[in-house]
């Protein structure tokens, strides 16, 4: 029996434990990945994976229960279970309904047809092709691993909703040691839906070139303050803490969201355009329904700089008094397994961030003095205030238009909401991470501090 009969199995199963409505989330992926440890392929592997997430309402009571399903019994195991924790669970004071059935607005997402056939000798290929790309230049590579995915999912419920996405993702993370009295380190990640755009000679190339580049970078002595350009990499993972939290209706009805009381205000430079584009054929996420079978849409939360929309799931969208705008999302962009375990988030699908005309290059050139951050440590940002304070692993000091030394375990200090206003320029790099397609982006009013 198939996961989308084992799914109607579940809901039936709900309704006869007292449910009122019932949402059943089903999986059903192929996952083929290539593990790399101290420059050797060591784990080559494909895995298909199926299971349930089922939700349940008993009048405003929600719950959810999760299971990997190989049988019916299965399937009716986590709706039994789910019926029971509705029955401990708070009463919400809005939510007592599942969408309903509603026409997609967006085309469904293209599908690599190679990843869907794909022979796992293809990618064991590939990353001998990045792993010798980085060892010919005197480079380990002590991890990595490349992995690809189809999957299709499928929500349904008891309002007669039954909606299936198909997608394909790709995702690549490499680590690269650079040996010496002072080792450098090198990381490098790719996630899309194409299989093409995994070229595995300049990864293994730019990961040797930032870990023999961070080996001969020096402490900072001093500090800098100047402007300072972020790699696409690590400023998807700061605006993914501060502008994508801010933007979810979640964080707004909890009073969380620095933004909440900003609609129709400004919360960024004038250069600053971001759409939420569910349709954009780079994003590992894009789809004509969220994971909740709501039609998505193409919003423009941020427009010249002023804000115009926050991004809602059916719960959210309940307690706003606003129509859910298709950002209920399960699925993630670097693994497919295990995907119906998953809480339901509100969250973006694609955040894209317009690019402006001109390369790294040439805005390097333009500087008088700056620095150009390539990776941090871990780039988190405060969700609440902005603030963060990141230590530098790669970074490139600028002074008269050139690169004058690299720089690593200095401090770049500032807040990323206030940064999102003293944009200097916005580059024409742009690169798919995680749910976010954006480019560099230099700023003012950061810092680069010295352990010096």
């Amino acid at each position: 029996m198939d996961i989308i009969e084992m799914a109607r199995r579940a809901l039936e199963t709900a309704v006869r434990e007292g449910a009122t409505q019932a949402e059943a989330f089903a999986v059903d992926s192929v996952t083929r990945s290539v593990y790399v440890d101290d420059d050797r392929i060591k784990i080559v592997e494909e895995k298909e994976d199926q299971g349930l997430a089922v939700r349940v309402l008993k009048g405003r009571k929600l719950a959810q229960a999760s299971s990997a399903c190989a049988s019916v019994e299965d399937a009716e195991a986590c709706a039994r279970t789910a019926a029971s924790l509705a029955d401990r669970s708070p009463s919400s004071r809005t939510y007592d309904r599942f969408p309903s059935p509603a026409k997609a607005v967006l085309a469904a997402a293209p599908r690599d047809k190679r990843i869907e056939h794909l022979d796992v000798g293809e990618l064991v290929e590939l990353v001998k092709s990045t792993v010798g790309a980085a060892t010919d230049r005197g480079v380990k590579v002590p991890r990595g691993v490349l992995r690809a995915a189809s999957t299709t999912t499928t929500v349904m419920n008891t309002n007669d909703l039954e909606v299936t996405n198909l997608g394909t993702l790709v995702f690549a993370g490499y680590d690269a040691m650079a040996p010496g009295a002072s080792p450098g380190e090198g990381v490098g990640n790719l996630n899309s839906p194409w299989l093409k755009d995994y070229d595995p000679v300049r990864m293994g190339g730019d990961i040797a070139r930032q870990a023999l580049q961070a080996r001969e970078a020096k402490a900072l002595e001093g500090s800098i303050k100047a402007p300072v350009m972020i790699a696409p990499g690590e400023l998807g993972e700061m605006l993914s803490y501060s502008a994508a939290f801010a933007l979810s209706a979640e964080s707004v009805n909890k009073k969380r969201s620095p933004w909440a009381a900003k609609l129709g205000e400004s919360v960024a430079s004038a250069a600053i355009d971001i759409v939420d584009d569910p349709s954009d054929p780079r994003g590992a996420l894009s789809a004509a329904y969220d994971d909740e079978g709501v039609p998505t849409t193409v919003k423009k939360v941020v427009e010249n700089g002023v804000l115009r929309t926050f991004l809602y799931d059916s719960y959210n969208s309940s307690v706003a008094a606003m129509p859910p705008s298709g950002n209920g999302m399960r699925r993630g962009t670097h693994d497919a397994l295990f995907m119906f375990q998953n809480s339901l988030a509100c969250r973006p699908v694609n955040l894209v961030l317009k690019p402006g005309r001109r390369g790294p290059e040439e805005i390097i050139a333009s500087m008088d003095e700056g620095v150009v951050v390539e990776k941090f440590a871990f780039p988190t940002v405060n969700p609440y205030t902005g603030a963060f304070a990141l230590e530098t692993r790669l970074a490139h000091v600028v002074r008269r238009g050139s690169i004058e030394g690299q720089i690593k375990h200095a401090l770049i200090v500032g807040n990323m909401y206030e940064g999102l206003k003293n944009v200097v320029e916005i580059a024409n790099d742009s690169r798919t991470v995680g749910d976010m397609i954006l480019p560099s982006v230099a700023f003012n009013g950061f810092e680069a501090v010295g352990s010096k």
